[in-house]
């Protein structure tokens, strides 16, 4: 590249890259939100092991990030936020080295209009809807989309050019994102040889014209023989599986460490083919219902027009040109890739994460979007209807993914804090509560008073409680050992992993024992044993300790709780409610569930104990609760079918 193209496409580099991140970063929240940030935040601090697959290219790159960043004077959660920003805005600055590829041979475009044209539509991308829902929060999700933007642009650079570099950069994303949420990149891979074929752009490249192609040379069979008789096809199956194999074996390294925090242990073969192969989540994709099913059908074509938005006619006129020009490798490559993971997801039975498993697709179905302005520059001027487009899209989800409003682990620790006194026991069944707790206990010594553990007791692995809390430990190990025995005998896996299935008589005797150790303890010492709602229903309604409970802030309670507590929780002044993100954040529903069975032991105790007052409090928070689930309801129908 000579030095003249360098300093005309530096402009158009910056843009690309700059308007994503900066609108990622003054939208960003130094809090964690819902779901698994904390998991990450938390395993990267340590090093040790994320929950199946594992993602170790991400959770390798994150701690790279993170080492490089903490020279700056960043905590980790900041560190990541920012690594997912760069992800993002760094597809929109790599799919503008792609358009301008493309632009460049197809010679359709004159050079000035094609730069201005591959900047918009990259920005287009990173900042559509579910786009920016993940440049500004930390997940695997920003780090995969980069693979399969570095796959892209290996593929599209060596069919094009035939560089044995590009290659390399295409079996490094492709072994990225197969190290990291693998499913997606899975579903991508049987269109990765086509990008081989001389006709895929509909140009051929160095080599000859279909004119001067023999008749024998034509037709798919031979173009599929074409392919695997090609050797760089082979280097790049080589080389990827080379990449792939070396980020799961340094998981597996990883693996033979205990952590204060680790979901799971793949420590063997036997453990890591689990691990890899998906864990106890493999089962979300076989039980689902037609009513969920019918329910998802709408959503996800719902968050396809918010992704496309105001670019939805040029992906439609690129769709017909595909068509019309006979590009029918690339064109089948853009919907069907779509259709797998739309028809997969439709299955899947979950609702948080559910709009990022589209996020790669989406991110090819840009490609037709770039099509479609090209070849419309001869009816409209693109140079400056596309600029008033980008800035619509913008101006509307700017409001919609503006993170600030939406402090999720401020609030749900400053809860935690005012609920639990001093020394308690707390027993946490849901998630984001007990897995943020996790973070900033070990990261930055958050109410290390607190014996916070899962309703399981063993939570991801049962070396957990034991290694993170060794005194405790030492009063519960005969129960724990004994509880930990049976676990092995009856589910090995879920000793090391998440779940616990109480299907045996000597499995639930051995549970029910601990749990009583575990109250006795918490008398004699004169501490608070707290539940939270789900886990004091699974408790109570089979009996495995006494229902009669007091209420403190947001827990059930062995003990009466001060009634400051109860009055904060009460009047559910959490900014996170108040957000417009709460109705658009499938990871949000659980909480409010939780929050409205609390208020329901909330009533049950002030009915009992005779106190109006505090009785009318509770009517109006749970009136509350209920209206934000309505307004969550109409955005997400498909989280409330069973």
């Amino acid at each position: 590249m000579s030095s003249k193209t360098i300093i005309k496409d530096l402009p158009f580099l910056i843009v690309s890259f700059f308007i994503p991140f900066l609108l990622f970063y003054f939208t960003k929240s130094h809090s964690l939100m819902f779901d698994d940030a904390a998991e990450f935040a938390l395993v990267i601090k340590l090093g040790s092991i994320a929950h199946p697959p594992g993602s170790p290219s991400y959770i390798m790159a994150g701690m790279l990030w993170n080492n490089l960043t903490s020279l700056f004077g960043l905590n980790i959660v900041d560190s990541l936020t920012l690594l997912a920003a760069t992800c993002i805005s760094g597809c929109s600055l790599i799919m503008f080295f792609i358009f301008k590829i493309i632009s460049k041979k197809l010679s359709v475009i004159e050079n000035t209009k094609s730069l201005i044209v591959s900047s918009i539509c990259a920005i287009a991308f990173s900042t559509a809807s579910t786009s920016w829902a993940w440049g500004n929060t930390i997940e695997v999700y920003s780090f995969q989309a980069f693979a399969m933007a570095i796959t892209l642009f290996g593929l599209i650079n060596y069919h094009f050019n035939r560089k044995k570099f590009s290659i390399f950069i295409a079996a490094l994303g492709i072994a990225a994102g197969l190290g990291n949420h693998h499913l997606t990149m899975i579903l991508f891979l049987p269109f990765t040889p086509l990008f081989f074929l001389k006709n895929f752009f509909g140009q051929d490249v160095k080599t000859e014209t279909k004119k001067k192609m023999n008749k024998n040379e034509q037709g798919f069979l031979n173009d599929i023989k074409f392919i695997f008789k090609n050797p760089d096809f082979w280097i790049l199956t080589s080389m990827t599986l080379i990449f792939t194999i070396l980020f799961y074996s340094w998981m597996f390294l990883r693996a033979q460490n205990d952590y204060s925090f680790m979901f799971g242990k793949p420590e063997t073969l036997s453990e890591l083919f689990y691990h890899v192969s998906g864990g106890s989540y493999s089962k979300n994709i076989s039980s689902t219902s037609e009513k969920v099913i019918s329910s998802r059908i709408p959503y996800f074509l719902k968050l396809t027009a918010l992704q496309l938005f105001v670019f939805i006619p040029f992906y439609l006129l690129g769709i017909l040109i595909l068509i019309k020009k006979k590009l029918y490798p690339l064109f089948w490559t853009t919907i069907l890739y779509y259709l797998f993971l739309f028809f997969y997801q439709l299955n899947n039975n979950q609702w948080s994460s559910t709009d990022a498993y589209m996020l790669l697709p989406f991110l090819v179905m840009t490609i037709p979007v770039f099509y479609g302005v090209i070849y419309s520059k001869n009816k409209i001027k693109v140079e400056y209807i596309l600029p008033i487009i980008l800035a619509i899209q913008i101006t509307y989800n700017f409001h919609l993914h503006d993170r600030r409003s939406y402090p999720v682990s401020d609030s749900l620790m400053n809860l935690l804090d005012k609920s639990a006194p001093l020394n308690s026991i707390v027993i946490v069944s849901d998630w984001s509560t007990i897995i943020q707790y996790y973070y900033y206990r070990i990261a930055e010594n958050f109410r290390p008073d607190l014996i916070v553990l899962n309703y399981d007791f063993k939570f991801t692995h049962f070396k957990i409680l034991p290694t993170l809390y060794p005194e405790f430990y030492k009063i519960i190990k005969p129960e724990y050992d004994q509880y930990i025995k049976q676990l092995t005998i009856e589910h090995p896996h879920q000793a090391v992993n998440t779940g616990c299935d109480l299907t045996s008589p000597a499995l639930v005797s051995s549970f029910i024992t601990l749990l009583h150790k575990m109250e006795t303890i918490a008398k004699s010492q004169n501490k608070y044993f707290l539940t939270d709602p789900r886990a004091h229903y699974f408790y109570s309604s089979n009996n495995y300790y006494e229902p009669k409970r007091f209420v403190s802030g947001c827990f059930s309670s062995s003990k009466a709780g001060e009634s400051k507590a109860n009055d904060n929780f009460l009047k559910l002044d959490f900014p996170f409610l108040k957000s417009d993100l709460l109705y658009i954040d499938p990871a949000a529903l659980d909480k409010l569930v939780d929050f409205q069975a609390m208020l329901d032991r909330y009533t049950e105790y002030y009915s009992s104990v005779k106190d109006s007052i505090r009785q009318s409090q509770t009517l109006l928070a749970h009136a509350q609760i209920i209206k934000y689930q309505r307004k969550m309801k109409k955005s997400m129908s498909f989280a409330y079918q069973k």
